[in-house]
């Protein structure tokens, strides 16, 4: 594959966010890229995070550079991936140019937690429900404090 071809695969899946794979120092590489440009060093590279399973030293995965004249095999894989990883920065001083870059929406912003999330309970009516009616009874009976006075028990 030549380089203008490969830097456009690159990115066409940095802005689609789909996995890649790709053979680099003679393994197979599953990536989640997350940005692709020229290293300091002068060099075309990727950033990107590995996934689990795919690295002898660290089977865990994680984030790893790629310098692209060491890839081959390379394959823009149709399975997408959410979104930015933990300690993705929106800008890297390791990179002198950026060619194209995951940009962090505001679903990929770590907030705190935990979270309830409750699903609706049926379709959403104006009519009272029997349930509402039920709920509003007793207020419907109680005296009010101005006009009436409770029963006695007399």
């Amino acid at each position: 594959m030549q380089a203008t071809e490969l830097h456009r695969q690159i990115c066409a899946a940095i802005t689609r966010r789909s996995l890649v794979m790709f053979e680099y120092g003679d393994l197979i590489r599953v990536v989640e890229p997350h940005r692709f440009g020229v290293n300091s060093a002068g060099h075309p590279m990727l950033s990107g995070w590995l996934r689990a399973g795919y690295s002898r030293s660290d089977p865990a995965g994680g984030w790893r550079n790629y310098l692209l004249d060491e890839i081959s095999a390379f394959q823009l894989l149709d399975a997408p991936f959410a979104g930015t990883r933990p300690g993705y920065a929106a800008h890297d001083s390791r990179m002198r140019e950026v060619f194209c870059e995951l940009t962090p929406t505001a679903v990929d912003v770590a907030a705190e937690g935990p979270f309830i999330v409750r699903e609706p309970m049926g379709p959403v009516s104006s009519e009272p429900t029997p349930r509402d009616a039920d709920a509003r009874e007793p207020a419907a009976r109680e005296p009010s404090a101005r006009n009436e006075r409770p029963p006695s028990d007399a």
